[in-house]
């Protein structure tokens, strides 16, 4: 094993044993905040619909005294003033990202991140999420426009809420299932400086960043539909192929030299299976 200093600039500080507390606690804080934002733009006619409007659209009115009011019909749903099945469900994405990002960072990474990429990643994950909730409640791009066996009715979901569900649970697994795996591996003294090649990350070396490509494209596709899903899935896979795969595959050579040579071998797959 070779040693180099951490690069600067980068997301994580690689190769870096310092603490970072308060740009973890940072990185949290932004997460959290997101999903009050999340919540308002599915619950509230305040925030959501107007902005929608204000764009050019045409909003999906979120449920109102029991009732939701989507594409211009009313379904009684018996939910009150809460949320509907489908925005539940998106809801519900927008928490599982906070929880798994922010266990993440805090117990999963053993690695600093600076002040400024953990303010960065956290609001780029709010732009991911408040990107699908917008697109859900504006009628030209919600997922509900494309569902005509719905007929509107939020209380029944589509097909594309149901494969993006699927897609979310798996990328979920995959990419925290992988973390953990790998976490556990390092806290064992006697693999100390060995480049960890079983558990999932024996199917893809990267397994954890195509467990987040397919849980995003899923959250997408249950909001916007099929096109989206696709364009966040393409786009991240792209970045990821490009960018942070090459910049790791430089970072694990030097420090694991023949082992990490020997694992590429073995193992040709990046992101998925059998796949790429």
């Amino acid at each position: 094993m070779s040693s180099s200093p951490p690069k600067k600039g980068l997301v994580i500080q690689r190769g870096s044993t310092e603490r970072s507390p308060v740009s973890k606690a940072l990185f949290v804080l932004c997460r959290a905040l997101d999903l009050p934002l999340q919540y308002a733009i599915l619950s509230s006619r305040s925030l959501g619909a107007p902005l929608i409007n204000a764009l050019g659209g045409t909003a999906i009115l979120p449920p109102a005294g029991g009732h939701v009011y989507s594409l211009g019909l009313e379904t009684n749903t018996g939910l009150g003033s809460g949320l509907s099945p489908q925005r539940a469900i998106l809801f519900g994405m927008a928490v599982g990202s906070f929880i798994k990002q922010s266990h993440w960072v805090v117990a999963i990474s053993q690695e600093p991140i600076t002040p400024v990429a953990s303010g960065f990643v956290g609001v780029l994950n709010t732009v991911y999420n408040t990107l699908n909730t917008l697109l859900y409640t504006n009628a030209a791009t919600s997922v509900m426009s494309y569902a005509q066996a719905t007929h509107g009715d939020e209380t029944r979901l589509p097909i594309q809420t149901l494969v993006g569900v699927g897609l979310y649970v798996l990328g979920m697994a995959l990419e925290w299932g992988s973390e953990m795996q790998r976490l556990n591996f390092k806290r064992d003294v006697r693999n100390k400086g060995r480049v960890y090649t079983g558990g999932l990350f024996g199917l893809a070396r990267h397994i954890n960043y195509g467990g987040y490509v397919l849980w995003r494209a899923g959250f997408a596709t249950a909001a916007a539909g099929w096109m989206w899903g696709l364009i966040v899935g393409g786009f991240l896979t792209f970045d990821f192929v490009k960018r942070a795969i090459p910049e790791l595959d430089e970072y694990c050579g030097k420090r694991y030299a023949q082992a990490w040579t020997q694992y590429k071998r073995a193992v040709p797959y990046q992101l998925f299976p059998f796949v790429l």
